[in-house]
Order: structure tokens, then C-alpha cells, then sequence
């Protein structure tokens, strides 16, 4: 999209010159768990909670959510006293500099660095 990669709700700034290395108009976007939060303001990528892992400091949400006609599982990793709970329909966004960008169609990766997601 203008400005970047949709993510959901929410655009991701990426710059033109690294999504003119894509063949199409879509890109896979890599993020780990630890790279990614859940969104205070309800903005980002939909995701339903189906499942929640509590290991003392941490957790680990596993849920999904759907992208282009396209189920996603997602892996989060929270806060292990404080989060979510299955069921819950939360938004994620990336941590800012912890986002890769990759070719859909060939996956060569695009970014040479991780890029910021903003807020």
C-alpha cells in the first residue's frame, strides 16, 4: 500500500525502493514472537487467542487470524501474568526494527535490516 505494508488495520512504513525489489504487489512479512505486541489502541492485524502458554515470566499466545482469504498462525510472546486469554480478539503490530520483508513470489528477502513499525 501507500506508505508501505498493510498489516491489518495499521501500514507498516517500508520504503519504496525496498518493495520495488518485490515481482508482485504482495510481500511476506517475517516477525518473531518476541517481535511482536499486542496493540493498546485496537489497531493492527486481527487475531483471535485460541490458546495461552504460561511459563512464569513469559507466555506464549498462539491464535490466528486471516490474511487474504488465508489462515495465519501467529505466535506472540507476553507478559506471563498480564495478557490475553483464550477467546480474546486482540490486534498485534511489530516491535519497531524487528520486521523482515520478503518476496512472496520467489522468497528472496528484501530488507537488508529489520525496519521500524511505528505505532
Amino acid at each position: 500500500v501507500e506508505g508501505g505494508v498493510q498489516f491489518g488495520t495499521a501500514t507498516v512504513p517500508v520504503d519504496r525502493e525496498t518493495l520495488s525489489g518485490a515481482t508482485g504487489n504482495r510481500v511476506t512479512v517475517g516477525i518473531r514472537p518476541e517481535d511482536l505486541t499486542v496493540s493498546t489502541t485496537g489497531t493492527g492485524l486481527q487475531t483471535t487467542v485460541e490458546l495461552v502458554e504460561e511459563l512464569g515470566a513469559d507466555g506464549y499466545l498462539y491464535g490466528s487470524t486471516e490474511v487474504n482469504g488465508e489462515k495465519i498462525e501467529m505466535v506472540v510472546r507476553v507478559d506471563g501474568r498480564d495478557h490475553p486469554v483464550a477467546g480474546d480478539k486482540i490486534a498485534l503490530l511489530p516491535i519497531e526494527h524487528h520486521m523482515h520483508v520478503f518476496d512472496t513470489a520467489t522468497g528472496v528477502r528484501l530488507t537488508k535490516e529489520a525496519i521500524s513499525a511505528g505505532s
